[in-house]
């Protein structure tokens, strides 16, 4: 089966040093370009390291799954109105940084990719918690 851009990507990532967040913003070759809209949120999927803590190497198959299983993002851009109150939805001064880690569900973000990186664009309602350790949830 042939390896595309985006898998070879999450590789790269996967086999990364550094802090989880460089290793992510390390594979963009720079930031997004691009001005996100409205209340949206964009986020670079979690991919989690190659080699676990205690040494285990997994298999390369294992890199595949968090692009679809994930539910760890990377928060790179916001729109102007995301996370702001309004007559629909109170986020009560709750508003994630930008490079911080997000929870949400996979499918309730439009999948794109950007430089061969697995990106996701989000309604702000639809981000569940902000502020994780990536590693402790999966």
């Amino acid at each position: 089966m042939p390896k595309t851009n985006a898998i070879q990507k999450m590789q790269q990532i996967s086999e990364s040093k550094g802090s989880d967040v460089e290793r992510h913003l390390l594979a963009l070759d720079g930031d997004f370009e691009g001005v996100v809209l409205h209340s949206q949120v964009l986020c670079m999927t979690y991919i989690d390291s190659a080699v676990t803590e205690g040494g285990i190497i997994k298999p390369p198959n294992a890199v595949e799954e968090d692009r679809f299983q994930g539910k760890i993002f990377l928060v790179l851009e916001m729109g102007p109105g995301a996370f702001v109150d309004d007559k629909i939805a109170q986020f009560h001064g709750v508003k994630p940084m930008k490079h911080t880690w997000v929870m949400a569900r996979p499918s309730d973000g439009l999948e794109f990719f950007y430089n061969g990186n697995t990106l996701r664009l989000f309604q702000d309602v639809d981000i569940r918690i902000c502020n994780v350790k990536p590693r402790d949830f999966y």
